[in-house]
């Protein structure tokens, strides 16, 4: 799955959960989601396509074993320092990962097997080279591309407009959380340009 679709669902489900506990989300509610819908991606391809380090591009961070306790940790830690909503968020936005991962695999490329994928260190995904991160990025981006331009993707592309608009939808319902956060830190960065 791609990053804007693993930010997407995410968002969707800490959204709902934000309104079913009653808690508002603010910048860094959001930011956690965003952090967490990618951390297993951020931790596994860097160790396994540039460094060598890890036998796939999903192991570690994809790991059921690993992303459990993981959230757990993060959301007792965040109650700990009173800050919940951001820890939850997380948490949330990282265990969306994986079972968006396994519908992606399953449902638009028909890889139903994918499940041992997230079961490192007894299994994992299918052994990545250390082509280095530019590469295997342009390798999988490049497949993407021939794959959207055939017939067939059209019940991607229509599932990718749904994701998205639902998401973007339920950001605006929430009151856009985060948007100041990004203008304060774009005004920043433009003060410390022009000084």
């Amino acid at each position: 799955m791609w990053p804007w679709e693993h930010v997407a669902v995410g968002y969707i489900l800490v959204s709902l959960w934000a309104r079913v506990a009653k808690r508002p989300l603010d910048g860094r509610a959001v930011l956690a989601v965003l952090v967490g819908t990618q951390f297993p991606d951020l931790v596994d391809k860097p160790l396994a396509w540039s460094l060598d380090v890890l036998p796939s591009g999903i192991s570690l961070g994809h790991s059921i074993f690993v992303s459990i306790p993981l959230s757990i940790l993060v959301v007792l830690v965040a109650r700990r320092f009173e800050v919940t909503t951001v820890g939850v968020a997380f948490a949330l936005g990282y265990l969306s990962h994986i079972p968006a991962d396994l519908f992606y695999s399953g449902f638009f490329f028909g890889n139903y097997g994918a499940l041992e994928s997230f079961l490192w260190p007894i299994s994992h995904g299918p052994d990545s080279s250390a082509a280095g991160l530019f590469t295997q990025t342009w390798y999988y981006l490049s497949r993407f591309l021939v794959y959207i331009r055939r017939p067939e993707a059209w019940a991607y592309l229509l599932f990718e407009v749904l994701l998205l608009g639902s998401a973007f939808l339920a950001w605006v319902t929430d009151g856009r959380p985060g948007l100041s956060l990004v203008k304060r830190s774009v005004n920043g960065i433009r003060r410390s340009v022009t000084r």
